[in-house]
């Protein structure tokens, strides 16, 4: 499956750059897998001030940046029961357990880009972005299968099993946590992973290039040295944890 634009309106079609985009699910599953952060945008009813300005939280578009987690085309959010973003999303609008519309997007940044000119400078990313309806979840199965994929996302790379390795969740935090889960319905990816993209005229320049540098400046997400707490020294770091450090 993929998440091609059936027409020239759909939310995901690319305007900018259409050769660097990207509709199938491998690619787009793939940046989300990766990613580490989410944000989540959304907007609340709209209120206008007295004064006929956004004044209001109610006033202004939101995104809130979150941790997630994903089981095929799901993703999945959580927080205490009082947060206004899960509150919103929460809310079954549609009258049959569909909740508003939202958008989730994942970056990730692989290098800097730096031209002849600065009209010309960029970066080397992957980036995703999807649409989709929320719900609240509240099967209490489904409950706990999201919050596992959440607490083990950021070790999707080396096979760590974060939530298993932890003790027993309470009743207490089941109690006061939402998860949200929104299913994606559109999406596409973004690429941009090539050199310098100069103009012809500069690079041929020679005063130009005889005084500016130009370059591609790798970039790479490293883990440190896992840092033990005091009270957890008898235990030996997971290997998981270690494999981190040779990403």
């Amino acid at each position: 499956m993929d998440y091609t634009p059936k027409d020239k309106k759909a939310i995901n079609r690319l305007e900018r750059y259409p050769t660097r985009g990207r509709y199938d699910q491998e690619t787009v599953f793939s940046i989300l897998d990766k990613g580490l952060v989410c944000h989540v945008g959304f907007t609340l009813p709209y209120a206008v001030s007295q004064n006929g300005m956004p004044g209001q939280m109610e006033d202004w578009p939101m995104v809130i940046p979150m941790v997630y987690g994903r089981i095929e085309d799901t993703l999945y959010l959580h927080g205490h029961l009082s947060s206004r973003l899960l509150q919103h999303l929460s809310e079954d609008v549609f009258g049959d357990g569909q909740g508003p519309a939202t958008t989730i997007t994942v970056t990730e940044t692989n290098g800097l880009v730096l031209a002849l000119s600065t009209f010309n400078h960029s970066l080397n990313y992957r980036s995703a972005c999807c649409f989709g309806y929320a719900r609240l979840v509240e099967d209490a199965d489904e409950k706990l299968v999201a919050l596992k994929a959440i607490a083990n996302h950021a070790y999707l790379q080396v096979d760590g099993d974060r939530w298993s390795d932890t003790r027993t969740i309470k009743e207490s935090e089941l109690a006061s946590t939402r998860v949200v889960a929104v299913k994606i319905v559109q999406a596409s990816a973004k690429v941009r992973q090539a050199p310098v993209g100069d103009d012809k005229s500069d690079v041929q320049d020679a005063e130009v290039t005889a005084k500016v540098w130009a370059g591609v400046v790798p970039l790479k997400t490293t883990y440190g040295e896992p840092q033990t707490m005091s009270y957890s020294t008898n235990v030996p770091i997971p290997e998981y944890v270690r494999k981190l450090r040779r990403l």
